[in-house]
């Protein structure tokens, strides 16, 4: 019985270092893999060339008439869009009407979120993933 203490040493020891813990008091930046977002996006391109830019966002067709799926979402509704929120307010229309919203030069950040804890403050709308667009204040 001697082996059942090593195990749940070697156990613990393992989960310590697959949890990434270090010593020493610093610790890397965590990385939060739910969604993926840009910052001061380049204003000579589109939206929607932003978001193809953007980890785990796909992109078929060009300008407001392109279809944008959030890779790795299932959708439960009959469309696969993502729901668009422009600084704070959900945008009907999806990337049509955004696109004509809001140009590309107003834009602070583009942020995409896919994890249901995080979509979930979006109940069933959010189901496909959001993308989230935070404007420039004046």
């Amino acid at each position: 019985m001697r082996s059942v203490p090593f195990l749940f040493t070697a156990l613990c020891i393992i989960a310590v270092t697959a949890c990434g813990t270090t010593s020493g008091g610093s610790q890397a930046p965590q990385e939060n893999i739910g969604h993926t977002s840009v910052e001061n996006p380049d204003q000579s391109i589109s939206l929607t060339d932003h978001l193809r830019k953007l980890s785990g966002v796909s992109v078929s067709g060009n300008g407001p008439n392109a279809t944008v799926t959030i890779r790795g979402v299932n959708s439960i509704n009959a469309s696969s869009e993502p729901l668009f929120v422009i600084d704070g307010q959900v945008i009907n229309g999806g990337l049509r009407a955004a696109s004509n919203l809001v140009p590309v030069n107003d834009i602070k950040s583009i942020r995409v979120l896919k994890n249901p804890s995080e979509t979930g403050i979006y109940g069933v709308r959010g189901a496909n993933g959001v993308i989230e667009i935070q404007l420039k204040r004046n």
